[in-house]
Protein backbone atom coordinates (compact mmCIF):
# COMPACT_ATOMS: atom_id res chain seq x y z
CA UNK A 1 0.00 0.00 0.00
CA UNK A 2 1.43 3.11 -0.97
CA UNK A 3 1.35 5.80 2.18
CA UNK A 4 -0.71 7.91 3.22
CA UNK A 5 0.09 11.89 1.64
CA UNK A 6 -0.64 13.14 5.16
CA UNK A 7 1.28 10.29 6.73
CA UNK A 8 3.36 11.23 9.86
CA UNK A 9 2.23 14.33 10.52
CA UNK A 10 0.06 15.23 13.50
CA UNK A 11 -3.91 15.05 12.58
CA UNK A 12 -6.22 16.94 14.41
CA UNK A 13 -10.08 15.96 13.97
CA UNK A 14 -12.24 19.07 13.67
CA UNK A 15 -15.35 17.10 16.04
CA UNK A 16 -13.21 17.67 19.03
CA UNK A 17 -13.59 21.07 19.18
CA UNK A 18 -17.33 20.76 17.74
CA UNK A 19 -18.65 24.27 18.82
CA UNK A 20 -16.11 26.24 16.86
CA UNK A 21 -16.50 27.05 13.59
CA UNK A 22 -14.00 25.57 10.62
CA UNK A 23 -11.77 28.22 10.63
CA UNK A 24 -11.41 29.52 14.79
CA UNK A 25 -10.68 25.06 14.98
CA UNK A 26 -8.19 25.21 12.46
CA UNK A 27 -6.48 28.11 13.98
CA UNK A 28 -6.75 26.57 17.48
CA UNK A 29 -5.01 23.01 16.42
CA UNK A 30 -2.14 24.87 14.14
CA UNK A 31 -1.30 26.91 17.11
CA UNK A 32 -1.20 23.10 19.52
CA UNK A 33 0.91 22.10 17.17
CA UNK A 34 -0.99 19.62 14.69
CA UNK A 35 0.12 20.08 11.16
CA UNK A 36 -3.04 18.75 9.28
CA UNK A 37 -7.23 18.18 10.27
CA UNK A 38 -9.90 15.85 9.29
CA UNK A 39 -13.11 18.09 8.79
CA UNK A 40 -16.86 16.98 9.81
CA UNK A 41 -19.08 18.04 7.24
CA UNK A 42 -21.16 19.49 9.56
CA UNK A 43 -18.47 22.57 10.08
CA UNK A 44 -18.02 22.97 6.27
CA UNK A 45 -21.24 25.16 6.42
CA UNK A 46 -22.76 27.71 8.26
CA UNK A 47 -23.60 25.47 11.76
CA UNK A 48 -26.99 26.60 12.84
CA UNK A 49 -28.64 26.80 9.24
CA UNK A 50 -29.49 23.28 7.46
CA UNK A 51 -28.56 23.65 3.51
CA UNK A 52 -27.47 21.58 0.67
CA UNK A 53 -23.46 21.36 0.94
CA UNK A 54 -21.46 21.30 -2.40
CA UNK A 55 -18.45 21.30 -4.24
CA UNK A 56 -18.42 25.09 -3.85
CA UNK A 57 -18.66 25.05 0.11
CA UNK A 58 -15.87 22.65 0.47
CA UNK A 59 -13.71 24.24 -1.74
CA UNK A 60 -13.45 27.38 0.68
CA UNK A 61 -13.44 25.64 3.46
CA UNK A 62 -10.16 23.67 1.98
CA UNK A 63 -9.04 27.41 1.80
CA UNK A 64 -9.71 28.43 5.07
CA UNK A 65 -7.93 25.07 6.66
CA UNK A 66 -5.00 26.01 4.65
CA UNK A 67 -4.94 29.18 5.80
CA UNK A 68 -4.37 28.79 8.92
CA UNK A 69 -1.13 26.38 7.85
CA UNK A 70 -2.79 23.32 8.42
CA UNK A 71 -2.87 20.52 5.07
CA UNK A 72 -7.08 19.12 4.33
CA UNK A 73 -6.76 15.79 5.62
CA UNK A 74 -9.88 14.07 5.31
CA UNK A 75 -13.65 14.88 4.63
CA UNK A 76 -15.61 12.84 7.07
CA UNK A 77 -19.24 12.67 6.48
CA UNK A 78 -19.43 9.91 9.25
CA UNK A 79 -23.04 9.43 9.91
CA UNK A 80 -25.16 11.15 6.84
CA UNK A 81 -28.71 9.87 7.32
CA UNK A 82 -28.46 9.81 3.43
CA UNK A 83 -25.95 6.67 3.94
CA UNK A 84 -28.58 3.47 3.72
CA UNK A 85 -26.41 0.43 1.69
CA UNK A 86 -28.81 -2.17 3.25
CA UNK A 87 -31.79 -0.25 2.08
CA UNK A 88 -34.42 -1.17 -0.68
CA UNK A 89 -32.54 -0.63 -4.06
CA UNK A 90 -33.64 3.07 -4.49
CA UNK A 91 -32.13 3.78 -1.04
CA UNK A 92 -28.88 2.24 -2.31
CA UNK A 93 -28.66 4.53 -5.57
CA UNK A 94 -29.26 7.66 -3.28
CA UNK A 95 -26.50 6.15 -0.98
CA UNK A 96 -24.41 6.06 -4.15
CA UNK A 97 -24.97 9.39 -5.50
CA UNK A 98 -24.30 10.76 -2.14
CA UNK A 99 -20.85 9.46 -1.72
CA UNK A 100 -20.31 10.11 -5.39
CA UNK A 101 -21.08 13.97 -4.24
CA UNK A 102 -18.91 13.53 -1.33
CA UNK A 103 -16.56 12.38 -3.08
CA UNK A 104 -16.19 15.43 -5.58
CA UNK A 105 -16.64 17.17 -2.41
CA UNK A 106 -13.06 15.80 -0.90
CA UNK A 107 -11.53 16.63 -4.07
CA UNK A 108 -12.47 19.90 -3.82
CA UNK A 109 -11.25 20.19 -0.49
CA UNK A 110 -7.66 18.91 -1.51
CA UNK A 111 -8.27 16.17 1.06
CA UNK A 112 -6.89 12.74 0.04
CA UNK A 113 -9.90 10.42 1.80
CA UNK A 114 -13.12 10.37 2.51
CA UNK A 115 -14.20 8.95 5.86
CA UNK A 116 -17.57 7.19 5.77
CA UNK A 117 -19.21 4.38 8.51
CA UNK A 118 -20.56 0.84 7.61
CA UNK A 119 -23.91 1.76 7.94
CA UNK A 120 -26.53 -0.30 10.14
CA UNK A 121 -28.59 -3.19 8.66
CA UNK A 122 -31.92 -2.63 7.91
CA UNK A 123 -33.03 -6.98 8.18
CA UNK A 124 -31.51 -9.59 10.11
CA UNK A 125 -31.80 -11.74 7.01
CA UNK A 126 -29.16 -9.04 5.12
CA UNK A 127 -26.30 -10.21 7.54
CA UNK A 128 -24.52 -13.02 4.51
CA UNK A 129 -24.94 -10.40 2.10
CA UNK A 130 -24.08 -7.07 3.65
CA UNK A 131 -20.21 -6.96 3.20
CA UNK A 132 -21.20 -7.06 -0.81
CA UNK A 133 -24.11 -4.64 -0.50
CA UNK A 134 -21.60 -1.82 1.08
CA UNK A 135 -18.90 -2.48 -0.85
CA UNK A 136 -21.21 -2.71 -4.24
CA UNK A 137 -22.41 0.90 -3.03
CA UNK A 138 -18.78 2.27 -2.47
CA UNK A 139 -17.68 1.08 -6.07
CA UNK A 140 -20.87 2.99 -7.69
CA UNK A 141 -19.58 6.27 -5.94
CA UNK A 142 -16.91 6.07 -6.97
CA UNK A 143 -17.59 4.92 -10.55
CA UNK A 144 -20.26 8.13 -10.98
CA UNK A 145 -18.12 10.66 -9.33
CA UNK A 146 -16.45 11.13 -12.42
CA UNK A 147 -12.63 11.82 -10.88
CA UNK A 148 -10.23 10.42 -12.80
CA UNK A 149 -8.50 9.69 -9.19
CA UNK A 150 -10.30 9.87 -6.62
CA UNK A 151 -9.98 10.12 -2.79
CA UNK A 152 -9.49 6.93 -0.60
CA UNK A 153 -12.86 5.76 0.81
CA UNK A 154 -12.09 4.97 4.24
CA UNK A 155 -14.99 3.32 6.37
CA UNK A 156 -15.14 3.22 10.28
CA UNK A 157 -16.58 0.84 11.77
CA UNK A 158 -18.66 1.99 15.05
CA UNK A 159 -19.77 -0.59 17.92
CA UNK A 160 -23.70 -0.11 17.08
CA UNK A 161 -22.91 -0.53 12.81
CA UNK A 162 -22.73 -3.89 11.19
CA UNK A 163 -19.32 -4.94 11.06
CA UNK A 164 -18.43 -4.83 14.48
CA UNK A 165 -22.04 -5.49 15.63
CA UNK A 166 -22.44 -8.35 14.23
CA UNK A 167 -18.52 -9.53 14.22
CA UNK A 168 -18.15 -9.53 10.66
CA UNK A 169 -14.63 -7.34 10.59
CA UNK A 170 -12.70 -9.55 8.37
CA UNK A 171 -15.13 -10.35 5.51
CA UNK A 172 -15.87 -6.81 5.45
CA UNK A 173 -12.49 -5.83 5.69
CA UNK A 174 -12.33 -8.41 2.57
CA UNK A 175 -14.99 -6.89 0.74
CA UNK A 176 -13.84 -3.00 0.81
CA UNK A 177 -10.27 -4.28 -0.25
CA UNK A 178 -12.14 -5.77 -3.44
CA UNK A 179 -13.22 -2.19 -4.08
CA UNK A 180 -10.00 -0.61 -3.25
CA UNK A 181 -11.86 1.24 -0.04
CA UNK A 182 -10.35 0.49 3.11
CA UNK A 183 -10.81 0.50 7.29
CA UNK A 184 -10.49 3.31 9.95
CA UNK A 185 -9.48 1.83 12.73
CA UNK A 186 -10.97 3.99 15.55
CA UNK A 187 -9.03 2.09 18.81
CA UNK A 188 -12.31 3.58 20.91
CA UNK A 189 -14.89 1.74 19.06
CA UNK A 190 -13.59 -1.24 18.33
CA UNK A 191 -12.39 -1.23 21.86
CA UNK A 192 -16.03 -1.06 23.16
CA UNK A 193 -17.16 -3.33 20.55
CA UNK A 194 -14.74 -6.15 21.11
CA UNK A 195 -13.91 -5.24 25.24
CA UNK A 196 -10.05 -4.89 26.63
CA UNK A 197 -7.77 -7.30 24.75
CA UNK A 198 -8.70 -6.77 21.10
CA UNK A 199 -5.67 -4.93 19.98
CA UNK A 200 -4.03 -8.80 19.87
CA UNK A 201 -7.35 -10.48 18.60
CA UNK A 202 -7.91 -8.41 15.17
CA UNK A 203 -6.43 -10.42 12.55
CA UNK A 204 -3.93 -9.83 9.51
CA UNK A 205 -6.95 -9.31 6.92
CA UNK A 206 -8.37 -6.50 8.97
CA UNK A 207 -4.77 -4.68 9.39
CA UNK A 208 -4.08 -5.17 5.75
CA UNK A 209 -7.38 -3.04 4.87
CA UNK A 210 -6.57 -0.31 7.18
CA UNK A 211 -6.15 3.00 5.25
CA UNK A 212 -7.23 5.33 8.34
CA UNK A 213 -6.27 5.52 12.18
CA UNK A 214 -8.46 6.99 14.84
CA UNK A 215 -5.84 7.21 17.61
CA UNK A 216 -7.51 7.64 20.99
CA UNK A 217 -7.41 5.00 24.73
CA UNK A 218 -10.59 3.73 25.53
CA UNK A 219 -11.77 2.25 29.33
CA UNK A 220 -13.78 0.13 26.78
CA UNK A 221 -16.81 0.45 28.02
CA UNK A 222 -18.27 3.59 27.35
CA UNK A 223 -19.16 4.34 23.28
CA UNK A 224 -18.04 7.21 22.07
CA UNK A 225 -15.97 8.76 24.53
CA UNK A 226 -12.01 8.82 23.09
CA UNK A 227 -9.67 8.70 26.28
CA UNK A 228 -6.40 10.63 25.82
CA UNK A 229 -3.65 8.25 25.72
CA UNK A 230 -2.79 6.09 28.75
CA UNK A 231 -6.09 7.45 30.29
CA UNK A 232 -7.94 4.15 29.19
CA UNK A 233 -6.80 0.45 29.31
CA UNK A 234 -5.93 0.06 25.83
CA UNK A 235 -2.04 -1.59 25.40
CA UNK A 236 -1.10 1.22 22.82
CA UNK A 237 2.33 -0.23 22.21
CA UNK A 238 1.27 -3.80 21.01
CA UNK A 239 -1.19 -1.30 18.57
CA UNK A 240 2.14 0.32 17.78
CA UNK A 241 4.23 -2.57 17.04
CA UNK A 242 1.17 -3.68 14.92
CA UNK A 243 0.92 -0.73 12.83
CA UNK A 244 4.66 0.64 12.11
CA UNK A 245 5.63 1.09 9.02
CA UNK A 246 2.54 1.14 6.92
CA UNK A 247 2.98 4.36 5.91
CA UNK A 248 -0.76 5.39 7.56
CA UNK A 249 -2.42 8.06 8.25
CA UNK A 250 -3.00 9.05 12.22
CA UNK A 251 -5.83 11.11 13.46
CA UNK A 252 -5.54 11.91 17.15
CA UNK A 253 -9.53 11.44 17.99
CA UNK A 254 -10.86 13.15 21.13
CA UNK A 255 -14.14 12.90 20.11
CA UNK A 256 -16.68 13.82 23.36
CA UNK A 257 -13.50 14.50 25.72
CA UNK A 258 -14.21 17.02 27.42
CA UNK A 259 -10.58 18.94 27.70
CA UNK A 260 -9.17 18.66 24.33
CA UNK A 261 -6.80 21.36 24.34
CA UNK A 262 -5.46 20.03 27.98
CA UNK A 263 -5.18 16.31 26.58
CA UNK A 264 -3.16 17.99 23.89
CA UNK A 265 -0.50 19.71 25.74
CA UNK A 266 -0.35 17.34 28.45
CA UNK A 267 -0.19 13.94 26.13
CA UNK A 268 0.99 15.04 22.45
CA UNK A 269 4.39 13.43 22.67
CA UNK A 270 3.14 9.85 23.28
CA UNK A 271 0.62 10.43 19.90
CA UNK A 272 3.52 12.34 18.34
CA UNK A 273 5.73 8.81 18.92
CA UNK A 274 2.46 6.76 17.25
CA UNK A 275 2.56 8.72 14.26
CA UNK A 276 6.23 8.44 13.50
CA UNK A 277 5.87 4.67 13.80
CA UNK A 278 3.31 4.35 11.68
CA UNK A 279 5.24 6.09 9.22
CA UNK A 280 8.16 5.30 9.59
CA UNK A 281 9.54 2.82 6.64
CA UNK A 282 6.80 3.06 5.17
CA UNK A 283 7.37 6.74 3.45
CA UNK A 284 9.82 8.03 1.42
CA UNK A 285 9.98 11.20 3.11
CA UNK A 286 7.05 13.60 3.71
Amino acid sequence: MRPAPDAGRPIAMSVALPRLDLETAAAEFAELGFEAMEVHIAQVGPGLIQLKLLERHAEAAGVAVRSSGLQVSTLNVVGEPSFQPFGDAEAREETSRQLALHLKMAAAMGAPRILIWDGRLAAAGQLASAPKLLSTCIARGLETCGLPDPPAVSVEFHPFTFALEQRRLSETARALADVGAGVCLDFCHVGVALGSGWESLVDEDVLEAVNHVHFSDTDCRTSELHFPPGDGVLDLDLLEDRLAGRGLAVAWDLFSWPAPREAVKRRFGAYRGFVDRCWASGGQGR
